[in-house]
């Protein structure tokens, strides 16, 4: 079975969404394929750096996208929605994201750099968190100091 897909380049404005919004992202693209089959329509935000791009996996939806058999380049469409998992639960943080478009074991493809502005995340995570460094160092302190004692007793 051999499918041919290509998307239509995406000419996206940039948008600002809060941490926990679901997004809907409709692409059209035209396809051949010998077939009926189910194909997997994914998306999601990724992030840019020094090392590349990076997908932000808890924020990825997917959709099955029925394909009627077509030996002509036949115009489809299909939605995906996917969720903007906060960072406190393990998602995407406060920023710039591109849109990366994809259907699962082909080489169909669309990214846009920066269209999705996120916004909403609490500032400065939960009390644990941001508490963790102190308390590790009140602990190992806490181990080191009778052992340091000790050993000064010792010598004296």
């Amino acid at each position: 079975m051999v499918l041919d897909i290509a998307f239509a380049p995406m000419a996206l404005s940039p948008g600002t969404f809060n941490a926990g919004d679901t997004l809907r992202v409709t692409v059209a693209f035209k396809y051949v394929i010998g077939v009926n089959t189910t194909v997997k329509l994914l998306a999601g935000p990724y992030s840019t750096n020094l090392f590349g791009k990076h997908l932000v996996n808890a924020c990825v939806g997917q959709a099955d996208v029925p394909l009627a058999a077509s030996s002509e380049p036949t115009e489809g469409s299909a939605s995906v929605d996917f969720l903007l998992v906060p960072k406190s639960s393990g998602g995407i943080d406060n920023g710039s994201y591109g849109l990366r478009v994809w259907i699962e074991d082909t080489n169909a493809v669309a990214e846009q750099d920066n269209v999705i502005i996120v916004t909403g995340n609490a500032s400065g995570g939960d009390m644990l968190s941001s508490m963790l460094p102190m308390l590790m160092m009140l602990l190992m302190m806490g181990l080191i100091m009778p052992m340091t004692q000790q050993m000064s007793e010792e010598t004296s």
